[in-house]
């Protein structure tokens, strides 16, 4: 940011860990006035902003299942995508945040998409949130999504000419200086097909065809379910499709996937697909090696937009993490408890109103009422 504000190019600019930047000029403004605070400071506010950014998602989450939010809070701080957004000071959680809290919580309000435009404008993939939104019925967000997204880039272009110009027609092409995109953190269509040698060519096909099919399928089906009143779900079937269709889907991309954890599928089948939602995007899976587990996010991605779907449902919100009959059980257990820490404390007030012992009533058989009579008297 320091070399943009002395006329230097956002696309010459090369990290220490040979990390080039990769976004759009927009996020070059954004990021611009963080380039006054030192880098300790930065990476404590950073860090501190990601925490309390996974608290409100995981409150806007709450509100969709009854869940508790500390725990759903817990559950994504331990997955491997909100990992890697403390481990690299990654933005995707924040752009998860906005997209999270458009669809959620501004919905029939006049800014509906506005979150979902400026998201996209910062880094491209939430552009796949626009047409899900159009086939929700919700077209009048769809439209004010891709008028702030174009807002924002008239204003990048406004203020950075040249790296507009060299961002839009020529890095937004160049894949290859994202990294190391072959490696098992990709887990993109993309980088599953560069992972098992296919040509350029071929794979630019297969991504344009399956790809594509895949994710148009997953936003007719987002577009369903949300008109049905589940967002949450349309949420993760979408955000699914993006880590797909996107040339590239690091681990920190990969938040939505935590979030199908919680599509509600009905009876047993929600039990077992929790606990592989959950085994897959918190433990270090990928390490296991090919051909399975390096692609297993992939593959996970692939069956939330492909399978899950169009399994039998349940209408009730209430999720109850895969507990079944388990989960009802503990929920009784603690209804009960509090019951008893309730009634335990007016009981002993009624037994003992004058700071009696049990050894005194034991003693004086009508210690136990009132000075004023018997209950009956006091009828």
């Amino acid at each position: 940011m320091e070399g943009l504000r002395h006329g230097a190019s956002l696309y010459d600019f090369v990290s220490a860990g040979n990390a080039p930047f990769t976004y759009p000029p927009f996020a070059g403004l954004m990021f611009l006035p963080l380039a006054d605070v030192s880098v300790p400071l930065l990476q404590c506010l950073w860090t501190l902003g990601t925490l309390v950014t996974v608290v409100l998602v995981a409150q806007m989450v709450a509100r969709e299942t009854a869940l508790p939010a500390p725990a759903l809070a817990f559950v994504l701080i331990l997955s491997a995508p909100i990992s890697s957004n403390f481990k690299y000071g990654q933005v995707s959680v924040f752009l998860a945040a906005m997209v999270t809290a458009d669809v959620l919580l501004m919905r029939g309000r006049r800014a509906h998409g506005v979150l979902i435009g400026v998201a996209a404008a910062i880094k491209l993939t939430p552009l796949i949130f626009i047409p899900m939104l159009w086939l929700a019925g919700r077209r009048r967000a769809a439209v004010t999504a891709a008028a702030t997204f174009t807002t924002c880039g008239a204003v990048a272009a406004l203020a950075l000419p040249g790296d507009s110009w060299r961002f839009w027609t020529t890095e937004i092409s160049h894949v290859s200086r994202l990294g190391y995109i072959t490696s098992v953190g990709n887990q993109s269509l993309n980088g599953v097909l560069m992972r098992f040698d296919i040509s350029a060519t071929d794979r630019s096909l297969l991504v344009i065809v399956v790809g594509g099919g895949i994710a148009l399928l997953a936003l007719v089906q987002a577009g369903r379910v949300a008109r049905r009143g589940d967002w949450l779900s349309a949420v993760a079937i979408t955000g699914s499709a993006s880590v797909i269709l996107s040339p590239v889907s690091w681990t920190h991309h990969q938040v939505w996937l935590v979030f199908a954890a919680l599509l509600p599928l009905r009876g047993r089948i929600r039990g077992y697909w929790v606990a592989l939602v959950l085994a897959v995007m918190l433990l270090p899976v990928t390490a296991l090696g090919p051909p399975v587990w390096s692609n297993i996010r992939f593959l996970l991605a692939v069956a939330v937009t492909t399978v899950v779907p169009f399994l039998p449902t349940s209408p009730d919100r209430r999720y109850d993490l895969g507990l079944g009959s388990l989960g009802v059980t503990l929920r009784s257990m603690g209804r009960g408890v509090r019951r008893l820490t309730q009634v335990a404390p007016r009981a002993r007030v009624a037994a003992f109103p004058d700071g009696g012992s049990r050894q005194s009533t034991r003693n004086t058989p009508n210690a136990a009422l009132p000075d004023s009579g018997s209950r009956q008297s006091r009828r």
